[in-house]
């Protein structure tokens, strides 16, 4: 791979879940490393979730390769977040990385299993199961 393709600057992050003193779970992401790699843009589409419009655009991201990246992570770059959807292990060389990834729509701002649509006959929650028809 040549250099000049991976012009980005992006944050590995690791996610970490603790409990807090009402036992609910708090998530924190720690900063694995900060390594040079490529974004590119793949496609994008529009989600109505939580009384919101959210955009989500699907990425790929190359860098060089590195075994303890998975989907459990995150990618940072320019103060955007980029949930990792795939792994995939150029040529199977150790080479280079390719990861899919999300960007947008990601466990802080919900997720299309929690949107909701517009029937003819009223609105349907999707994500609790809960149908409201106007009469």
């Amino acid at each position: 791979m040549r250099a000049g393709r991976l012009r980005h600057r992006l944050v590995i992050q690791s996610k970490t879940e603790t409990r807090d003193e009402y036992g609910d779970a708090v998530i924190s992401w720690s900063t694995v490393d900060t390594v040079w790699g490529a974004i590119e843009p793949l496609s994008g589409r529009e989600l109505f979730a939580q009384s919101q419009t959210q955009a989500e655009t699907k990425v790929r991201i190359v860098m060089r390769y590195r075994s303890d990246i998975d989907t459990t992570h995150r990618i940072t770059n320019d103060g955007l977040y980029y949930d990792i959807t795939d792994r995939i292990n150029e040529n199977s060389r150790d080479r280079m990385l390719t990861l899919m990834c999300r960007q947008g729509v990601s466990e802080d701002t919900g997720s299309a299993a929690d949107a909701f649509y517009v029937v003819s006959s009223g609105v349907n929650v999707v994500s609790s199961g809960i149908q409201v028809i106007s009469t």
